[in-house]
């Protein structure tokens, strides 16, 4: 009995103690203040990046000039120089499956009525193998792409004309053989590389079948252009790498046949090249090698450099060459052997994400 009475005793005393409510684990935040909502930043007003918002100063101040740039150590183009992320950091791209894509250059002019037809030629060919095919519309010449004066042709006022597509028509002679014209990858420089629309098929058709040593990933944040080239065998050589401007879906005058179509669809004119440089200072690449270029560009001041070059160089122009719309245009990349001028790869993104 007296057993009994002792566990009936520690029942009570074990069933009788306090209950402690919860919550029993309560998360801290950023200034370590359990289920705080503190906001975490600069607070000093003399910081370059005072944050108005912020509750707590975490000691992010940053006092010297600000440098933009991929401020993650993990991502593959991580710059040590950079204080504020600007949402650019590239991550391990091995994953990616990198396919060959060709670039079709055609040389064209607004009253060239032939070139329309070189133009559905090549859509044509973007139809059959897709987003390999990447187009170029380079507009040269004072005889089919200079805009006429009102009282002559009042409905080509239009210059899609640019300083660098003159200088890659005096390089390739285009022109000389007459528009529409063009050069898939550039193959074949200096003799057999000008082709007739008639003959892009077929070279596209060899080209897609070489092996790729480069593949090429874009992105673009506002004002700047990362352009990540990643290197898939072992090689040797001297590379450029080139970045250009294109604009897309331009409603304008153009000659087709024997007709004047007002709202004629001009795509893939190209708009200013941006870069043009040694893709790197080494001639020799091994595989899996990553080599980060970084191109800062302001459109305002480039669409500008085409309407001053436009009124004051080239020839017969009017300087009219604005309107430019951000929301169609696309930056293109390639890399060329500066020795044959051959384009190994390309690729294309939107300017601005859609």
């Amino acid at each position: 009995m007296k057993n009994i009475i002792t566990l009936f005793s520690f029942i009570l005393i074990i069933t009788s103690c306090d209950v402690v409510e919860g919550p029993y684990n309560i998360t801290e935040d950023c200034a370590g203040i359990a289920g705080g909502n503190t906001i975490c930043g600069c607070t000093d007003t003399l910081a370059f990046n005072f944050n108005i918002t912020a509750t707590f100063e975490n000691g992010s101040c940053i006092y010297d000039s600000i440098n933009y740039g991929c401020i993650d150590s993990l991502a593959i183009n991580f710059d040590s120089t950079a204080n504020v992320d600007n949402g650019s950091c590239v991550y391990d791209t091995s994953s990616i499956t990198f396919i060959k894509k060709i670039l079709i250059e055609d040389f064209t002019g607004h009253t060239c009525q032939n070139c329309p037809s070189a133009a559905r030629e090549l859509e044509a060919i973007h139809s059959l193998y897709g987003d390999q095919i990447i187009g170029m519309a380079i507009h040269v010449s004072k005889s089919f792409a200079r805009p006429y004066p009102p009282s002559q042709a009042p409905n080509y006022q239009y210059d899609f004309r640019t300083k660098w597509g003159k200088e890659w028509d005096d390089i390739f002679g285009i022109s000389e053989i007459g528009l529409p014209g063009g050069m898939i990858n550039r193959i074949g420089y200096p003799t057999e590389h000008r082709l007739g629309k008639d003959e892009w098929l077929s070279r596209v058709i060899t080209e897609l079948e070489k092996e790729i040593d480069f593949g090429i990933s874009i992105t673009v944040n506002e004002g700047i252009i990362n352009v990540n080239t990643e290197i898939l065998n072992n090689i040797n050589g001297d590379y450029n790498l080139a970045v250009c401007l294109i604009e897309n879906n331009i409603i304008n005058w153009q000659k087709d046949g024997s007709e004047d179509v007002e709202n004629y669809e001009h795509n893939h004119a190209f708009r200013s090249l941006l870069s043009d440089e040694n893709l790197s200072a080494s001639s020799n690449y091994s595989i899996s090698d990553r080599i980060e270029t970084i191109i800062n560009y302001d459109l305002a001041s480039l669409e500008q450099f085409n309407i001053d070059y436009s009124q004051n160089t080239a020839e017969l122009g009017n300087g009219n060459a604005g309107e430019w719309n951000v929301s169609n245009m696309s930056v293109i990349a390639y890399i060329y052997d500066s020795t044959t001028k051959e384009i190994l790869q390309v690729e294309e993104t939107y300017l601005i994400n859609k």
